[in-house]
């Protein structure tokens, strides 16, 4: 029977193992084991169809690949290449390399065909000998080598207190796993560490027999002190007492543009339980804290929600109480638990003291989930939650109802747990500004760079709100939420498409502005109605009111990874050259010079590419309606295409016209839906002058947005040009 204890070993063994950290096994030293190490940390490698190929050669020094245009960077050496040839039906196969190194990284890429020098790897692989465990080390070692691919590397691994004698439960926070098999040793696997929960986990019973059993989850156990961690993990280099060191907080250059007294502001970070509650939330707390205050809030108007409140005991997963002093002034800052009871207070009390006068900022952090009740895998609708202290979970729903319950000019929202972009969709509305880390399906991360103890989208838009040399793209003194956005979009790095076991292997920020200009007029210091556009690359982006183009003539443009040559009907200015030639590109992309051919894509991708992308994919032209046309003349040039998206076959129209003074158009007709976990689907848009490291470039705002199905046209024009009259109300009545 379950007794509803965090962990419940039936038959417990007569002592308890103590695990005082154990080293782990020995890394990668020879083909055989990295091709093991492949098949651990990708088990579509060891799928029916799949085809291995591999150097037993280890590759030395930087290792990168050219792929369709694309430089792809594995890092180095030395280290054992794999590619993967996943078949995905109809006759689409998916291409994955692998570099392995001999420490057990493992780094993989996507991309458009497998790389020469690589040979096939034996189909038939014999099994791991099963061979009986009489201790724990011996447990952790047939854990390491048979199921984890020789190495702990890049997993946190926990060996339960207590031996099994028969069967293990498990609670977590929802519901439980049970596990039979026993006698012998139980270990908890958290497969994706630099994710915040819930994300990919296994529950591991090794048998004194030497048998495995595996149950898979999305979360931790309920009370970690059940289990021992014996995997070791670095602290952050500029780690201090309760967090990083503190990033660099400057006061606005610009005259705050609405008074203090109208500026309130909510931070939230439950944290779940105190193993769950790391201090990096603490961090990203703290910095945004310490950022409102640079840019002049009041005390009173800041009303902070962490955790257990201002209860003394150890609320942190490092065995320490988070502080209640936010910047180091003396003065407590946390009031409050972050409870749905005590949310709900907030909001009550925000409702009697705000007015349309004010403006509200809302930032949470922490952990986040899909709502399994309405909501599961592959997450299908936007149905997501905010964990909570002591595992309770506010859902999107129930937390709009809340923020609906103020009056406000505007209420801004920077979200940064996993699924976050389900508050977004919870959220929208008229006077609103909202910024994600990820999409209602996806993951979020913690800070990729070893020295932040912070998360990486919340830490990247509080820099540019908190440092004006980072986030002021046009010189105004005036850092936006827009600003903000975008600075974090390009500085983000998770960018992978790929899905590895159940969930996606990066984010994809975004962002959500109704009416769309509100986020440029917005700052930490107010609202500007007069703000100059942002400016990236020496180009302005504006949303402006024109119909999707009719067709032009037919080019008889079919294929996949591909490109073609058009000539211009007038010389194009771009990146300090005029073109009279353009490469269109199946995969919705026109480039320069250089062809852009893959469908595979990232911002950094972009950056790296001297082009224009209005909807960068892997399209494909399936159906007999699906092409590209061209409409051609002395006032300005479109390309239209008409294809699916090569994954699954989800209809996308979108179009791109030049003009002969430099300006582009972006067009969105129906279709264009990317909604849902799907590997290698999503988009990239915006423009490249092909100098990242110069900050040529610039973003559309709409590269996280799921759904452009008949989206408003974007306007992309150099910086010089005056703003369109037609859909940039700079006269907005919102904000007078």
């Amino acid at each position: 029977m379950w007794f509803g204890r965090i962990l419940l070993l039936t038959a417990l063994a007569a002592f308890s193992v103590l695990w005082p950290g154990l080293a782990p096994a020995a890394d990668i030293d020879s083909y055989a084991k990295a091709y093991d190490r492949l098949l651990a940390q990708d088990a579509r490698a060891g799928a029916d169809g799949t085809s291995v190929w591999g150097d037993a050669t280890p590759r030395q020094g930087t290792v990168s690949l050219s792929s369709g245009g694309r430089t792809v960077h594995l890092g180095q050496g030395p280290g054992w290449l794999f590619g993967l040839a996943v078949p995905l039906g109809e006759g689409k196969t998916l291409s994955r390399v692998a570099l392995v190194r001999p420490d057990g990284q493992t780094t993989f890429a996507a991309v458009d065909a497998l790389p020469p020098g690589l040979t096939p790897v034996a189909a038939s692989r014999q099994a791991p000998a099963v061979a009986a465990v009489a201790s724990p080390e011996a447990a952790l070692a047939a854990l390491t080598d048979r199921l984890l691919g020789h190495s702990l590397q890049g997993r946190r691994v926990y060996a339960a207190n207590e031996a099994v004698t028969d069967t293990a439960t498990v609670a977590l926070w929802r519901g439980k796993v049970a596990l039979s098999g026993g006698p012998g040793w139980l270990f908890f696997v958290d497969d994706k560490p630099g994710a915040n929960w819930e994300h990919p986990c296994r529950y591991v019973l090794v048998a004194r027999t030497g048998a495995i059993t595996v149950a898979r989850a999305t979360m931790p156990p309920k009370d970690l002190s059940a289990f021992t961690e014996v995997t070791s993990r670095a602290a952050p280099a500029s780690k201090a007492a309760n967090g990083a060191a503190a990033p660099t907080v400057s006061p606005p250059t610009a005259k705050a543009a609405t008074d203090a007294s109208h500026r309130y502001a909510v931070i939230i970070s439950g944290g779940a339980n105190r193993y769950s509650n790391y201090p990096r939330y603490w961090n990203d707390c703290s910095f945004f804290f310490t950022t409102l205050k640079a840019n002049g809030f009041l005390q009173d108007n800041i009303y902070v929600l962490i955790s257990d409140g201002k209860n003394p005991a150890v609320d942190q997963s490092d065995g320490t109480s988070s502080l209640w002093d936010l910047n180091d002034d003396g003065i407590d800052d946390t009031r409050y638990s972050a409870t749905k009871a005590n949310i709900t207070a907030v909001f009550d009390e925000l409702a009697g003291k705000m007015t349309s006068e004010d403006i509200l900022y809302i930032f949470t952090t922490d952990h986040g989930g899909n709502n399994t009740d309405t909501n599961p895998a592959p997450y299908a609708n936007s149905d997501v939650v905010l964990w909570l202290w002591n595992d309770t979970f506010i859902t999107n729903t129930e937390f709009a109802a809340e923020v609906n319950k103020v009056r406000a000019k505007a209420v801004v929202g920077i979200f940064e747990q996993c699924f976050s972009g389900g508050f977004v969709e919870g959220l929208k509305g008229a006077n609103r500004v909202l910024l994600s880390a990820s999409r209602w399906w996806e993951l979020s991360y913690a800070a990729a760079a070893e020295d932040l103890d912070y998360d990486e989208f919340s830490y990247y838009a509080t820099q540019a709100l908190a440092d004006p040399t980072k986030g002021d793209s046009n010189g105004d003194g005036i850092v936006t939420l827009e600003e903000a956005y975008a600075y974090a979009l390009a500085k983000d790095s998770y960018q992978s498409e790929t899905v590895t076991d159940t969930d996606n292997d990066g984010e994809h920020p975004s962002y959500y502005s109704n009416p769309w200009d509100l986020g440029r007029k917005l700052a930490l210091t107010g609202a500007y109605p007069q703000a100059k556009a942002p400016t990236y690359g020496g180009y302005s982006q504006y949303e402006v009111n024109d119909t999707f183009p009719s067709d032009g003539q037919s080019t008889g443009w079919k294929g996949t990874d591909t490109s073609w040559t058009l000539d211009l009907p007038f010389a194009f200015p771009f990146n300090g050259t005029t073109y009279t030639t353009v490469n269109v590109g199946s995969n919705g992309i026109l480039s320069f010079g250089t062809a852009t051919t893959s469908g595979l894509n990232t911002v950094d991708d972009l950056k790296a590419a001297v082009a224009v992308a209005p909807y960068w994919d892997a399209l494909a032209t399936p159906s007999s309606g699906d092409g590209i046309s061209v409409d051609s003349g002395a006032a300005d040039l479109t390309v239209i295409w008409r294809v699916h998206t090569w994954v699954d076959d989800r209809p996308v129209n979108v179009a791109a016209r030049l003009f002969p003074n430099g300006a582009i158009r972006f067009y969105y007709g129906t279709g264009n839906r990317n909604t849902s976990r799907t590997q290698y689907r999503d988009k990239t848009i915006g423009l490249s002058l092909g100098d990242a490291a110069s900050g040529k470039y610039l973003l559309g705002l709409r590269n996280g947005e799921p759904d452009l199905g008949n989206a408003k046209s974007l306007l992309i024009q150099p910086a010089t040009m005056a703003p369109p009259s037609t859909g940039l109300p700079w006269g907005s009545l919102l904000l007078q």
